[in-house]
């Protein structure tokens, strides 16, 4: 009977071993929580989704983990936000790399709207295990263009816009300690766009060199490279 006990205890202690093991090596997952610039809107056919074309999917070539893609055209950072439960946290990710704004700037979303659903979105993500990167849509000169597109033509009007963001921007990075990805369109912008503000296939591919560069250091610290 002690022989019995002793055997049944150590097969429960052994089950739980492996149970924990196998917790512990679960594969690690990137998540990219987007809007259109995720999605790969534009990639091949004009206002449509290409998943296959997009960041995260040309990402994967150069990451040995998984990457999902949580991209929706059109999303606001309050709808991103509504969908960090259902599209973020069931992969348990590893990486987050936010990328969201733009159409907050495009529908005239207050800034301080904008920085509290940023903030909720880092909140509901960060478990102080996770990487976290959070994307800015432009640069000062392309945030200019953008803002000519929806006709805010004069300078200082630009000026205080772009510098509204900026402040959004560096606040959240600097007090949730997430990594700023600064430059999304260096080789992009002007040049392979399928529209005004959307890149097409090639430019989607170059912006994902871009991702690449500012997330290469953190993968190649953790051995996440594609070798």
């Amino acid at each position: 009977m002690t022989f019995r006990l002793s055997q049944s205890c150590s097969l429960i202690i052994a089950i739980l071993c492996i149970g924990l093991l196998s917790c512990d090596n679960e594969t690690p997952t990137l998540v990219v929580l987007g809007d259109s610039f995720t999605a790969g809107y534009g990639a091949v056919i004009p206002r449509e989704d290409d998943r296959e074309k997009s960041v995260p999917a040309f990402l994967q070539s150069k990451i040995n983990i998984p990457i999902i893609n949580a991209g929706v055209s059109g999303d606001t950072t309050a709808q991103g936000l509504e969908r960090v439960a259902s599209d973020v946290l069931p992969y348990n990710p590893r990486i987050v790399i936010i990328e969201l704004g733009a159409n907050d700037l495009f529908k005239n979303v207050p800034y301080a709207a904008t920085q509290e659903n940023l903030q909720k979105i880092i909140d509901m993500v960060n478990d102080n295990k996770r990487k976290i990167f959070l994307v800015k849509f432009y640069t000062e000169p392309i945030a200019r263009e953008m803002l000519s597109f929806f006709n805010i033509v004069n300078y200082d009007d630009q000026t205080s816009v772009i510098n509204q963001y900026e402040n959004l921007f560096n606040t959240l990075a600097s007090s949730n300690k997430v990594e700023l990805i600064n430059d999304i369109w260096s080789g992009v912008w002007g040049i392979h766009m399928s529209d005004h503000i959307h890149p097409n296939e090639n430019g989607y591919k170059i912006m994902a060199d871009n991702y690449f560069n500012a997330i290469q250091p953190y993968l190649k610290r953790n051995r996440l490279l594609v070798k």
